[in-house]
């Protein structure tokens, strides 16, 4: 195949996934299955889009399922595998056995090979822990003994299923063989799994803590990880495994290293686009005229009952545990991703023909689709049940809210009041980090009255506190499992079950962790965040703020959510303040610690006066420190500079007036005299412009705005730096188009803008003022008249084909911060701000430097009126860059359109 048709395979598949997976997702239907419809939707089988034969996407698909399994290996907890106990060991090794017993048996008595009746029964022997841990998660029954057990169960299927499918493999691939060839093979795939896990549990820590160290590119450690992973994979196949397997071992290894959690953050974007790949390629490579054959269907028919009654049969293995019996067995249902990798490995080797590989994706789909509803329906009966039982069945006097810790497990103390629920959820919650919670007292706490559970005293406020610094992803699962979340914190609530939502985290820990506290309580005395936030005055806002940065980071109004949660919980309203303002401000440092001049005055004076005071600047500070490992030293060096910056200006302002705006704004009305309308100005002038802005530059130019000047007519003021450097001061009334012919004039003036910096007011008054360099100097009545001409005709700016954007909403606190890269020309200032004009948006201040024949320009940008840019303005702008733009004068009114319009 060509590489136009490859593309275009590749385009096709991946919007297909996304569109299927988003509409999944919006009716409750798992994912993957919208995935494989998607598959089938533009594969042979109807639209005809994408073929089977393209081998690029074939390899991206394989690469896909090797990311799957290296996410489960990092998500898998050895120690919880080893403390699933043997009631999730009996299920499990129930739950493999029978279906694939009875599937084997099944198929022979259908006429079909010994080997194909191997593959089907192992087909069917696998458990989608990600489908049903979602079900109980969404019904708040994770803590549940029944949920324990089953995604106990599915742990150590995963491993069993991996053997399983390792010596099927071998099996039907060898042909026949003997009891002790059949021995080697699993002694193989045994001694590969443990060996290979020992041996990366062992090396894999201090090697990759030594790359860590050493590196210095941004995606030196990622990359590494997955040719680690590679490595793994391919030491599988030389030993005739499955490559996923290799995968799998190497994910273990790699979930034991300090730089875990960084690797899986930064492999996650690439498995979002290509794991959704080997799913869609699922449903291509099945032909949809299969699924209407009798024989086909009478075949999924019997397999869909098998793989059913197999799994429900596979809760007996409980053996005398606590726990209801068809809803274990029902959470052992659904086959998913497992699943169809078996079933296309079967397809792969030939084994399984077009007809009973559509036979299997049928089961694998109605598994995955039966689950949900079976598992609501019977976890609603046997809570409500439970729940009426326990507190039916406390009696006798009131306790204390203090849970007991009684072998290992945390307890109900006794017979307590209802409206003591929230502390004694809270004091368990903090005890349910090292152990697990008994059913009883789950079952006591979702079954309180409406309306309980709903106060925060003093005592709750400070448990709370306690729980967010001390509390494990363990904590919260238990609390949202109670349902005492969505009473007492419904916001947080509310967050949480969005973090659960993504498909394709399959850590079930992973929504209830807060990276930012986490590596708080792992920091060292010296460490500089732990200094810093020893200097705070009010830690409990900065230890708040960091949970709601993080839980609230992908709301709509992360802000407002912080401050409804703080409110809540009944802080104070200097507290709810300071919570508010560190969520506000969770990008704000690192973002602007990037940007080209980060350091230098004017950037450091505006942050400074958003910050306003030392203690927010130091919370947002110790925040950007602990929001994450993937930073590079220089980075994090640069981010302590800017801060100390910040610090030092906030200082100077003097202790008496904090607020640096409020000064700023105090020395240019003492700076403009008695002078009425310049006073008022000055107190309705931007803070960007107060802190940007020398005050007796400000005060000269807004002394110099009254009377304004005649529609169409500027006043000009030039002040000389050195020899070869001016000031300019544009003055009037702003029109479309103002910058853009400003600096068009300058360009053709032979005047090289390094700086500018715009202000307006609400009665139309502007004041431009262009900081320039030049070989003579500029006259300003020259200026005047060529302004005044220029904006009187039309102005065209063609595509700008070689200009790069990059646009940031956090880096400035008033702004949208965009940097372009460019072929240095005379005229590109003027031709970028056509473009930011015909795109409705305001040009704050640019700052204009170049290297070796290219232009870095940086501007600040809001809406018309004074809002940060959103999507709709910044793709206006990329499409108009590309397009070109006109400026078109008219009697009465001035246009900056496309250029094509």
């Amino acid at each position: 195949m060509d590489t136009s048709s490859i593309l275009i395979d590749l385009l096709v598949v991946l919007v297909a996934a996304k569109a299927a997976a988003e509409v999944s997702e919006r009716i409750g239907v798992p994912a993957v299955v919208g995935e494989i419809l998607a598959g089938l939707l533009v594969g042979p089988s109807i639209l005809g889009w994408v073929g089977h034969e393209d081998e690029v996407l074939h390899v991206l698909g394989e690469i896909g399922v090797i990311l799957l399994l290296l996410d489960v290996g990092l998500e898998m907890d050895l120690g919880e595998l080893r403390k699933v106990g043997g009631a999730s060991l009996g299920v499990a090794t129930m739950g493999v056995v029978a279906p694939m017993v009875t599937g084997y048996v099944a198929m022979l008595a259908m006429g079909e090979s010994s080997n194909t009746a191997l593959f089907v029964g192992a087909a069917l022997t696998a458990t989608s822990v990600g489908i049903t841990a979602r079900v109980f998660g969404d019904l708040r029954a994770l803590a549940t003994t029944e949920a324990r057990i089953v995604l106990g169960a599915a742990v150590a299927d995963d491993v069993m299923g991996l053997v399983v499918l390792t010596v099927v493999v071998r099996l039907v691939t060898e042909g026949g063989v003997s009891m002790l060839s059949l021995a080697e093979i699993i002694g193989v795939a045994l001694l590969f799994l443990v060996v290979g896990a020992a041996a990366g549990l062992r090396f894999t820590p201090p090697l990759f803590k030594w790359i860590s160290k050493v590196g210095r590119g941004g995606g030196t450690l990622v990359a590494l990880a997955f040719a680690f992973t590679l490595a793994f994979a391919e030491v599988a196949v030389q030993a005739k495994l499955a490559a996923i397997i290799g995968a799998f071992v190497a994910g273990i290894a790699l979930g034991k290293t300090e730089e875990s959690e960084r690797i899986r953050s930064d492999l996650s974007p690439i498995g979002h686009v290509l794991i959704p790949i080997f799913f869609v390629q699922i449903g291509i490579n099945a032909e949809i005229s299969a699924f209407g054959k009798l024989g086909v269907l009478t075949d999924a028919a019997i397999l869909l009952v098998i793989a059913i009654i197999g799994k429900v049969i596979a809760a007996w293995g409980k053996g005398r545990a606590p726990g209801d019996l068809l809803l274990i067995g029902f959470g052992m249902i659904p086959r998913g991703e497992v699943g169809l990798i078996f079933a296309t490995i079967g397809l792969q080797n030939g084994v399984l023909g077009e007809d009973l590989y559509a036979a299997v994706l049928l089961v694998v789909l109605a598994t995955t689709l039966i689950t949900p509803p079976l598992l609501k329906q019977r976890t609603r009966t046997v809570m409500e049940r439970a729940r009426a039982a326990v507190r039916s069945g406390v009696g006798g006097a009131f306790v204390e809210p203090i849970p007991q810790v009684v072998d290992g497990e945390v307890r109900l103390p006794g017979r307590v009041e209802d409206d003591q629920a929230l502390e004694l959820a809270l004091r368990a919650a903090i005890e349910a980090r090292f152990a697990p919670v008994s059913s009883d007292l789950v079952n006591w706490l979702a079954g309180l009255p409406e309306g309980a559970g709903t106060g925060w005293s003093r005592d709750e406020r400070e448990l709370l506190y306690d729980v967010i610094e001390r509390g494990t992803p363990r904590s919260w699962r238990f609390l949202e499992s109670t349902g005492l979340l969505a009473r007492a914190l419904p916001e947080l609530d509310g967050a949480l079950g969005r973090r659960r939502a993504d498909p394709l985290v399959l850590d079930l820990d992973a929504p209830y962790r807060f990276e930012a506290l986490e590596r708080l309580r792992r920091l060292t005395p010296g460490d500089p965040a732990v200094q810093q936030a020893r200097q705070l005055e009010h830690p409990l806002r900065m230890l708040v703020g960091a949970l709601l940065a993080e839980a609230f980071d992908q709301d709509a109004d992360p802000v407002g959510s912080a401050r409804s949660f703080a409110q809540r919980i009944g802080m104070a309203p200097a507290d709810v303040a300071g919570v508010a303002a560190l969520v506000e401000d969770r990008h704000l440092l690192r973002a602007a610690a990037r940007r080209t001049g980060a350091l230098s005055e004017e950037h450091v004076q505006q942050l400074a006066g958003h910050l306003a005071d030392a203690e927010r600047a130091r919370a947002a500070y110790v925040f950007a420190l602990l929001s994450s490992d993937d930073y590079e030293r220089w980075e994090d060096r640069r981010l302590a500079e800017l801060h100390d910056l910040i610090q030092g200006a906030l200082a100077r302002a003097g202790d008496e007036d904090r607020d640096l705006v409020a000064a700023r704004r105090t020395a240019l009305v003492e700076a403009v005299g008695d002078d009425d309308r310049a006073v008022a100005r000055a107190l309705a002038a931007s803070p960007a412009y107060l802190l940007s802005v020398p005050t007796d530059d400000a005060a000269r130019q807004v002394r110099a705005l009254d009377p304004l000047p005649p529609r169409r007519r500027f006043r000009v003021h030039i002040d000389q730096v050195d020899d070869s450097r001016w000031s300019i001061d544009l003055i009037g009334r702003d029109r479309a188009g103002l910058l853009a012919s400003a600096s068009s004039v300058l360009a053709d003036e032979d005047l090289d803008v390094d700086q500018a910096t715009l202000a307006s007011w609400g009665d139309g008054g502007v004041v431009e003022s262009f900081q320039v360099t030049g070989a003579k100097a500029p006259s300003a009545d020259v200026l005047q008249s060529l302004v005044e001409r220029a904006l009187e005709h039309v102005t065209e700016a063609g595509p700008l084909a070689d200009l790069r954007l990059d646009f940031d909403d956090r880096a400035s606190p008033w702004h949208t911060v965009c940097e372009i890269e460019a072929v240095e020309r005379p005229g590109l200032l003027a031709e970028v701000a056509a473009v930011f004009r015909a795109a409705g948006v305001a040009v704050k201040s640019a700052t204009v430097t170049s290297h070796d024949g290219t232009a870095y320009d940086t501007f600040e940008l809001t809406t018309l009126d004074g809002r940060k840019l959103g999507g709709g303005e910044v793709e206006a702008i990329r499409s108009l860059a590309a397009s070109g733009v006109v400026v078109q004068r008219g009697r009465f009114r001035t246009k900056v359109v496309a250029a094509s319009a």
